[in-house]
């Protein structure tokens, strides 16, 4: 509720065509970048479920570490909504140009242009909340395992570690986010778990 809520308000507040380009910042590497469609399972089929899983495991079993994970998630979203709000960013040039020559008969292409067909024209890209969910989740299974250092533990926090580098990765190379929308999740997670985890991580 409180992402869907304002990613639809936000994408109504400035006309259509109006965001800014942000892949001049890294001299124009991100244009060279290939579309790999076959990354979309790492940010629709990994990502999802790592991070339900993972706010679910942290809410009914150990509830007294998850407070520290769910109010990290429930800050980075309002963060992240008010840059929606005040700098409104798009990649969504980038997906005209690749539909204007699709790849045809490709599944995870069709995968792909099926996801940017949900909102035509995106002005909430930066900062990215794929990567900053996904590395506060990460976050939270390595304190754990340090915690709990089981094998068990280990193997998810390794797992956890292995999708979210897949996540990041994958934000640019189906042209979802610039690179500076991930390092800007990277950041906002890094900034908002450390006040949080050190505070309420018990």
């Amino acid at each position: 509720m409180l992402i869907r809520l304002p990613y639809q308000w936000t994408t109504s507040l400035y006309p259509v065509g109006f965001a800014f380009h942000l892949d001049f910042i890294f001299g124009g590497l991100e244009d060279s970048i290939p579309l790999v469609p076959q990354m979309i399972i790492f940010y629709m089929y990994l990502f999802y479920p790592m991070v339900v899983l993972t706010m679910l495991y942290f809410a009914f079993v150990e509830y007294k570490r998850g407070y520290a994970l769910n109010w990290s998630l429930v800050i980075m979203t309002l963060i992240a909504t008010v840059f929606f709000v005040i700098f409104p960013v798009s990649v969504s040039w980038w997906h005209q140009e690749f539909l204007a020559h699709p790849v045809v008969g490709s599944f995870w292409a069709n995968q792909v242009y099926h996801l940017w067909a949900r909102v035509p024209f995106d002005t909430r890209s930066f900062p990215s909340l794929h990567a900053a969910g996904s590395v506060i989740c990460c976050y939270t299974w390595y304190r754990y395992n340090r915690v709990k250092a089981l094998p068990v533990t280990k193997l998810v926090a390794i797992v956890s570690f292995a999708i979210t580098v897949g996540v990041i990765f994958s934000t640019i190379l189906i042209k979802q986010h610039y690179i500076a929308d991930e390092v800007a999740g990277i950041l906002l997670a890094w900034s908002v778990g450390r006040i949080t985890f050190s505070h309420l991580w018990k």
